[in-house]
């Protein structure tokens, strides 16, 4: 299927958020990447990843979201196990599912799993994903003309607005080179996933050395684009199509302050100390 391999770039479609100003979807990344930073009620994270839920399937992107959730996994489940195995180390007050003490070295030492361990993973891996998330919500419903015009409409003078647009397509760029490495290695026989640790960690510094070199050589290409079209960005510059704040964005902006508004009072109301 075509969106499985052009899920981190641009979707061309006719959707509600497709048509919404490029200002007000910056707005409401840069909005959800604050409280996503310091959220961690877990009530606070569901109710949040439910609005996200909501725009994704209002935008006609969710089957986007399902591909990049399946693409992030491993992670996700490498914050939530990182966070269970060093809460297992600490002794809280929540429900207890198993405790022992043991000496190592001449250290006492106490293993204590409970359900707050549990708790806490989710929490962080949530908030990851939901922070990758509104990363690429912008992505797939925002081009890069738009991203740049919009932040022009704000006095952004036009190289600071054509490095932020770029950047918003690199990233997505190198993601899709990683993932275009790590299929090329695993059709040569290295398996990446399934092995222990340490040869994890000795194949994944292996898939890096191309990826930087890919890396390099995308710059060194956009460079030479940028050169060969005499890229000047004193030229006062014009555009034909005008960006304009509609009713939809009005609708959009207000759920989205709701939304902030409910998540903060979910927070305050039921944040558990992590």
């Amino acid at each position: 299927m075509r969106f499985l391999s052009d899920f981190l770039q641009y979707v061309e479609l006719d959707s509600f958020l497709h048509r919404l100003d490029p200002r007000t979807k910056f707005v409401f990344f840069i909005i959800m990447s604050i409280l996503t930073s310091f959220v961690k009620s877990g009530a606070a994270l569901l109710f949040l990843f439910l609005v996200f839920l909501s725009i994704w399937l209002i935008g006609r992107i969710g089957k986007y979201m399902l591909v990049l959730a399946n693409k992030v996994k491993v992670l996700l489940l490498f914050i939530f196990l990182l966070w269970l195995v060093l809460g297992a180390f600490s002794v809280h007050g929540g429900p207890l599912i198993y405790r022992t003490a043991f000496t190592l070295f001449g250290n006492h030492y106490v293993f204590s799993l409970e359900w707050y361990d549990f708790y806490k993973g989710a929490v962080y891996a949530l908030r990851i994903f939901l922070m990758i998330a509104a990363f690429y919500t912008v992505i797939l419903t925002t081009n890069f003309s738009q991203i740049i015009l919009g932040l022009q409409s704000w006095r952004v003078p036009y190289a600071v607005a054509f490095g932020v647009g770029l950047v918003f397509q690199i990233i997505p760029m190198i993601v899709q080179e990683f993932a275009t490495i790590m299929e090329a290695q695993k059709s040569r026989g290295l398996e990446v996933d399934k092995c222990g640790p340490l040869a994890k960690m000795k194949n994944y510094v292996i898939v890096s050395l191309p990826l930087l070199f890919r890396v390099l050589s995308k710059g060194h290409a956009i460079s030479l684009a940028m050169h060969y079209y005499k890229l000047n960005f004193k030229v006062r510059r014009t555009s034909y199509k005008m960006i304009k704040a509609t009713y939809s964005d009005v609708l959009f902006a207000s759920a989205t302050l709701v939304a902030t508004v409910v998540t903060i009072i979910l927070q305050l109301t039921y944040y558990i100390q992590i």
